[in-house]
């Protein structure tokens, strides 16, 4: 039987059981409480599925003060939050990369070829396996949890994928980013290289 501490001194020892039946139990409500902070299911998901990752992750040194049930959702809400922050501060830089994009295009130096050519290249450098899994988020919009499902890997393997990808392209593209990152972006999102 699995009560709380159970579950707790198992997460300690990282026991895949306990983690099963915490996540079994509290996934299903997590989600509909995160849902009434992003109104759209598949983040309130990722949200989800984060909160649980990071728990397994910090499950050594994390110490519960309230119940592990508490825990979740101010954890949850918490995440939430900070979503709904990012989203704004990324819209706020949207408009104001919008509003600037025409003066912005009309003072660059380098040709739009020239940085189609480097983006290009940054993607071909990465492992096979990275780039595929960064083509099916990034040019297909797949979710993680889609991408596991059809690459037949984990959640935990499609995030590091993502994050080597996302570092090897930063590190390849550092030198355009802070005068090109709006163009960069788009180009990488739209796919609009041939």
């Amino acid at each position: 039987m699995y009560d709380q501490t159970n579950i707790l001194e198992g997460l300690k020892f990282k026991d895949e059981k306990s983690f099963e039946v915490l996540f079994k139990t509290h996934y299903e409500p997590l989600v509909r409480f995160v849902y009434k902070y992003m109104n759209n299911i598949e983040e309130a998901e990722e949200i989800v599925q984060d909160t649980f990752h990071t728990l397994w992750e910090k499950s050594e040194s994390i110490t519960i003060q309230s119940s592990l049930k508490s825990y979740l959702y101010q954890a949850a809400r918490n995440k939430s939050l900070n979503s709904i922050k990012h989203k704004s501060v990324k819209q706020k830089y949207v408009d104001s990369v919008k509003h600037s994009e025409i003066e912005f295009v009309e003072d660059t130096h380098m040709e739009f070829d020239e940085l189609q050519s480097k983006i290009k290249e940054a993607l071909q450098v990465l492992p096979p396996k990275c780039r595929q899994v960064f083509e099916l988020s990034r040019f297909e919009e797949k979710k993680y949890r889609e991408i596991a499902e059809e690459l037949n890997i984990s959640i935990k393997t499609v995030e590091n994928h993502m994050g080597k990808a996302l570092g090897l392209l930063r590190t390849s593209l550092k030198e355009y980013l802070p005068i090109y990152l709006g163009l960069v972006l788009e180009l990488i999102k739209n796919q609009g290289i041939e």
